[in-house]
């Protein structure tokens, strides 16, 4: 007698096996993976690698983690729910606990200071926030707290300061702090942070490494020693990345050297259009940014990324109204997308700042950033100076 339409709804069409190898990988949503009970105890008993549940490892995502490391040109990456995830995971990884300090940039996105003071900080972690830009600044800070870890970016977010990143991980290694570099806005195709000696590389990939808006996930790049902590720890606090997610951030990667370097092509041109237009505007390739030199020496490519903000010299009023007349750019948080975007610091990646804290850090009330895309240079800028106008 055949078997129950109940049990045969549930697994007819199942176990496939292709002969023929996709030229696509596929995306394999399972949350749990059978094998042989003997396989099954040397997987999760960490003596072989292979799947046995989501949470643990997907084949998915594991792709997308090989596409990264091959990227970075060192080290392994794992990834992880958001960059904010990611950013969470690389402090608990640099061993983070009561008593620690951690020094942070203070010119980094505003939600990872909020993590380090709001989360970390109510545990028992002290929080030092300091213009690491300044060499002597850093090394009097790293004498005088010995942090357990140190957060950079390596092109800041929102007013691209640029730090001296290797020059600064000597410095932080020498008292002992483990370095952890955001390279979001540069990507691994302007920088390479393993490379000179960080201990962990962090990705917003939702940025230009996924690139089309449609995935929010993290990653983070390290050493051996270091990826087997991240591991282990992702495995107990579930940060995993889906692989929907994956897939789609994979897929977008494929691209990223014809997306990114157009972005930072078409952002010196927007930069320079908004600078003669009287604006003042942060672009480290630009002769009025702090760091034009530095830039010159970090990124010799000539390309700095694909940000670009500027101060409208207005109050807040006058920026809404901005945003409200901007059509071609979208006023969106976030960065990275095909599509150019505008944020305004004080509303949204810096809103969990004071006001004081903002003008600290040089974020004033006129301060917006655009995100360039990949559309036509002179559009985006034609549509800038055409808002400014109509919100006189």
């Amino acid at each position: 007698m055949g078997q129950s339409i109940f049990t045969r709804a549930v697994h007819a069409g199942e176990g496939q096996r292709l002969v023929e190898t996709p030229t696509v990988g596929g995306i394999l949503p399972s949350t749990t993976y059978q094998s042989d009970p003997d396989r099954m105890d040397d997987i999760l008993g960490g003596r072989i690698s292979g799947y046995t549940y989501q949470r643990h490892a997907s084949p998915t995502v594991h792709a997308l983690e090989l596409a990264v490391a091959e990227l970075e040109g060192q080290g392994e990456a794992l990834a992880y729910a958001s960059g904010m995830a990611a950013v969470h995971a690389a402090l608990l990884a640099a061993g983070v606990r009561s008593g620690d300090t951690i020094l942070l940039a203070q010119d980094i996105y505003g939600a990872s200071t909020t993590l380090a003071t709001d989360v970390l900080g109510p545990l028992g972690v002290h929080v030092v926030r300091a213009d690491l830009v300044d060499l002597s600044t850093a090394r009097s800070l790293l004498l005088a707290h010995r942090p357990r870890a140190v957060l950079f970016e390596t092109i800041s977010n929102p007013l691209l300061r640029l730090v001296d990143g290797p020059a600064l991980t000597r410095l932080a290694h020498e008292s002992g702090a483990t370095v952890l570099v955001d390279n979001t806005f540069a990507t691994p195709l302007l920088a390479q942070p393993l490379g000179y000696g960080a201990d962990m590389v962090i990705h917003s990939a939702t940025k230009y490494l996924g690139g089309h808006g449609d995935a929010t996930l993290g990653v983070v790049a390290a050493g051996e020693e270091l990826a087997a902590v991240l591991h282990r720890q992702r495995k107990l606090t579930g940060a995993t990345a889906g692989p929907f997610e994956a897939w789609l951030v994979h897929r977008g990667l494929k691209t990223l050297p014809l997306r990114f370097f157009r972005q930072c092509d078409s952002a010196r041109q927007v930069a320079l259009g908004l600078e003669q237009h009287g604006l003042r505007v942060h672009f480290p390739l630009l002769p009025s940014h702090p760091d034009h030199a530095r830039a010159r020496e970090l990124f010799p490519s000539g390309r700095c990324g694909a940000v670009v903000t500027c101060d409208l010299g207005a109050e807040e009023a006058r920026v809404r109204r901005f945003l409200r007349e901007l059509r071609l750019v979208a006023c969106a948080t976030s960065v990275g997308d095909i599509y150019s975007l505008c944020l305004y610091p004080a509303m949204a990646s810096h809103r969990s700042l004071t006001v004081e804290q903002r003008l600290e850090i040089g974020i004033t009330e006129g301060t917006v950033r655009f995100s360039v895309g990949i559309e036509d240079p002179d559009d985006i800028l034609a549509d800038i100076l055409r808002a400014l106008a109509a919100s006189a």
